[in-house]
């Protein structure tokens, strides 16, 4: 199940506005950040914000500059270290501008490119430790790495020590086959994987020519990543680059949007491409997922429907709690109107199957429909919640969606499981804590029934992992 952020709802005049105007300003994300080094080549972006949310990408052609290129360089969107120091970027049109402060440091000490970090992220991002590549339990051509690079030590020695490390050139990089493969260079069933010459390529090449160090305990460790802009609204045929940021354990912030590998959760509303660029494909609302280094971070994006709102005819809408108000915001940020009540025939006939999976009785529902009681539907909830019925469906519901199975666990530990889920279900305990106690559950299988989840899904992990480590 996925959750997408409910925020303020916008007048249906600005949704569907791509260009800036009088009432909108430019913002430059990230609105400071700090270079590490003479390799810390960051991207940014400028968006277009109207006070509640950012509506695109500014034009290509508003010019980005910075207050002292000899200490940091502008390319495009694309800034380059060049002296230790802290200095402004800046972009201006007719009637607005924009401004982030960047600081750069240690742009004249040496700097080398590690295995856990950025030649593991190159194969991932490259498909080569995929399934369908190097990635796979048996590999491809007699080479196998690890799924997506989860185990770096192992990794490095296939790639650095094994067949007597036929793989790695120290004296001459570029003859590598860990780059003459994927540059078809020498022939590769893969195919063209790598550009030769670029970033990509040359964290490989360099890495190699610094020696080829393997994966050390005091690598900085990725803690967070970051995706910008976390959410947008945009009209149709619009496109929204992304820009994805690992923060690390030693602080240094990296830009690796380069090294992540993007999905569209909704392609009938958007789709995006490798390098993170959304194409708007229709109205809705989706989600664009990247992922580097095993961490995974989520844009949302809105697509409003292009008719106006038309508060004559929407339907009367009442509030009856938090819920109801989180709906009709976002209602209104899609630009939809809300569907009209259903009438008492509808209502309890849904109540019913909703709350305890049966239809309700002919009595039931003609003592529903004769009460003149004004809060009827309300009271009809009530006493739907109070029946055990509601209990035990929704007992059921959590045991189907555990994979509850009689045939994989033994008969006392099913029964305790199911007991616990129905204690819990019984009690009115929080989500939260229904699966923090399912998780960090401890004790005997057949008394503390939660322990056998990790019976029933976590060995299956461990069995995936100790089949490939043989």
């Amino acid at each position: 199940m996925q959750f997408f952020r409910l925020i303020l709802p916008l007048l249906a005049l600005l949704l569907l506005v791509p260009d800036a105007t009088a009432a909108d300003q430019y913002r430059i994300l990230p609105e400071q950040l700090t270079l590490n080094g003479p390799e810390a080549v960051h991207r940014v972006l400028i968006e277009v914000w109207n006070g509640q949310d950012f509506t695109g990408t500014a034009p290509d052609t508003l010019q980005l500059t910075s207050d002292n290129p000899e200490i940091v360089r502008v390319d495009g969107r694309q800034l380059i270290p060049v002296a230790d120091g802290t200095t402004t970027i800046r972009v201006s049109s007719a009637d607005q501008s924009a401004t982030a402060a960047v600081t750069v440091i240690n742009a004249g000490e040496p700097f080398k490119w590690t295995f856990r970090n950025h030649v593991e992220p190159v194969l991932a991002r490259q498909g080569c430790s995929s399934g369908a590549c190097h990635g796979a339990l048996a590999g491809k051509g007699g080479f196998r790495i690890s799924l997506r690079g989860y185990d770096p030590e192992k990794d490095h020695f296939n790639i650095a020590w094994q067949q007597q490390g036929r793989r790695i050139e120290l004296q001459d990089p570029a003859a590598s086959l860990l780059l003459t493969k994927p540059t078809m260079a020498v022939p590769h069933k893969g195919g063209l994987r790598l550009e030769p010459g670029s970033r990509k390529w040359k964290m490989l090449a360099e890495w190699i020519a610094d020696g080829a160090a393997p994966p050390a305990a005091d690598d900085p460790t990725l803690e967070r990543l970051e995706i910008l802009p976390e959410g947008v609204l945009l009209a149709p045929e619009q496109s929204q680059p992304l820009l994805v940021r690992a923060h690390y354990s030693n602080g240094v912030v990296e830009d690796v949007t380069q090294l992540a590998r993007f999905s569209s959760s909704a392609e009938a509303v958007c789709s995006v491409d490798e390098d993170g660029v959304i194409s708007v494909v229709g109205p809705g609302e989706g989600a664009v997922t990247a992922w580097f280094s095993s961490r995974i971070v989520i844009a949302s994006i809105t697509v409003p429907w292009p008719q106006p709102q038309d508060s004559a005819t929407a339907p009367d809408f009442t509030a009856s709690n938090f819920i109801d108000e989180l709906v009709h915001q976002q209602l209104r940020r899609l630009n939809l109107q809300p569907s009209p009540a259903s009438s008492d025939e509808v209502f309890i006939r849904r109540a019913f199957l909703d709350t305890i999976g049966t239809l309700p009785t002919r009595d039931e529902v003609e003592k529903f429909l004769s009460s003149d009681a004004p809060d009827r539907r309300e009271q009809a909830i009530d006493q739907l919640l109070q029946r055990p019925e509601f209990v035990d469906y929704w007992t059921y519901h959590w045991a189907d969606l555990l994979l509850l199975n009689g045939q994989e666990l033994r008969p006392n530990s099913i029964r305790a499981w199911y007991d616990w889920i129905h204690e819990r279900v019984e009690a009115n305990q929080p989500w939260n804590q229904f699966v923090q106690e399912l998780i960090t559950a401890q004790g005997s299988s057949s008394r503390n029934g939660a322990t056998n989840f990790f019976a029933r899904h976590l060995h299956r992990v461990l069995v995936a992992n100790m089949l490939m480590e043989n």
